[in-house]
């Protein structure tokens, strides 16, 4: 669907206190995520805000994310938000309302206040049906994008060796990589090929996570029979099990920030006897997630003895948490190793 600027314009050309509009470049030492400024002309006076654009659709972590990092940037933003998004769902746009973000998409839905003297909200409105199903995105879409976003320079290896990153087969690298080029997500100059749209990238990750990767990766979750977090955390490392830690556990480890119960897990080669290997129970409510690692990507580094998996995972697993602390926490963990 195209994404025209020009639609979102004329969506808030009708709103009958807007006399006049018009939009301009984000000025220096403006924020590296606004995509300019918006004046808006009333009767009263004039307003600025702050457009930010996003090309894909809300999913709760994406939403979640979306406002854990408006509100951390609140107090040094001169200007309101204005989001122009490609679809606005009632529940994304009551939470939208309640935390003072303006909005409008391309079906018309609105949210628009400007001081005490104007308010604007229309909610409601289906997405238009599309000229052309777009092709579904698959677990391997997903493993293919976390792969080049973890290291961009794998963009131009071999697709046998991307593949092994991955966990996919050669083939569908091959064919995967040419449909990011004609979404925008990979840019190509003869045979060679390049990170496109990075501002698209995040949000493909953290949905795709959530919705499509992740439920494929669990195996389950569990309680450890220790005293603590920590006793298990050394009985999974002397188990000589490969693993890698995600989440609240790795993102503690690398900042120091955030401390949860829970402990999102990759381990290899999972098997019947792992769980009495590691004194693990079954537990519906147990704060070990173990997940299936999709290739070698998941397996980024050490950390204090401990293997982590990369940092887009471990952002995306932050998002995926129920506990509003750590989506501030993904926030934070983006701000310093996702810049």
């Amino acid at each position: 669907m195209d994404m025209n600027r020009s639609v979102f314009l004329n969506h808030l050309r009708r709103i009958p206190f807007i006399r006049d509009l018009k939009l301009v470049g984000e000025p220096p030492g403006g924020s590296r995520r606004a995509d300019g400024i918006l004046r808006l002309k009333t009767a009263a006076k004039n307003f600025e805000l702050s457009l930010e654009t996003k090309t894909g659709y809300f999913s709760r972590s994406t939403l979640s994310g979306f406002l854990a990092r408006t509100n951390a940037e609140r107090k040094s933003k001169a200007r309101p938000i204005l989001l122009f998004a490609r679809h606005i769902g009632r529940m994304a746009g009551e939470q939208l309302i309640e935390h003072q973000i303006n909005f409008v998409d391309l079906a018309g839905n609105i949210h628009l206040e400007l001081g005490a003297s104007y308010h604007w909200t229309v909610l409601g409105i289906p997405e238009p049906k599309p000229a052309r199903e777009a092709k579904a995105v698959t677990p391997a879409h997903v493993q293919l994008l976390f792969t080049f976003a973890a290291d961009p320079k794998s963009v131009e290896l071999p697709v046998r060796i991307v593949g092994d990153l991955a966990g996919i087969s050669k083939s569908s690298v091959a064919n995967i990589r040419f449909q990011f080029v004609d979404e925008g997500l990979l840019t190509r100059a003869g045979r060679r090929f390049r990170l496109g749209d990075s501002r698209a990238i995040p949000d493909r990750l953290v949905s795709g996570y959530s919705q499509i990767l992740r439920p494929k990766l669990a195996i389950g979750r569990f309680r450890y029979s220790e005293s603590s977090a920590e006793k298990f955390l050394d009985r999974l490392k002397e188990g000589h099990l490969r693993y890698a830690l995600s989440g609240a556990p790795a993102a503690e480890l690398l900042q120091h920030y955030y401390h949860a119960a829970e402990i999102p897990v990759f381990i290899a080669g999972w098997a019947p006897d792992i769980p009495r290997q590691l004194r693990l129970l079954p537990d519906r409510e147990g704060p070990v997630h173990v997940l299936r690692p999709f290739g070698e990507v998941v397996f980024w580094r050490e950390e204090q003895g401990r293997m982590l998996a990369p940092p887009w995972l471990i952002y995306a697993e932050l998002l995926n948490a129920e506990d509003p602390r750590a989506h501030e926490a993904a926030e934070e963990f983006r701000r310093v190793f996702l810049p």
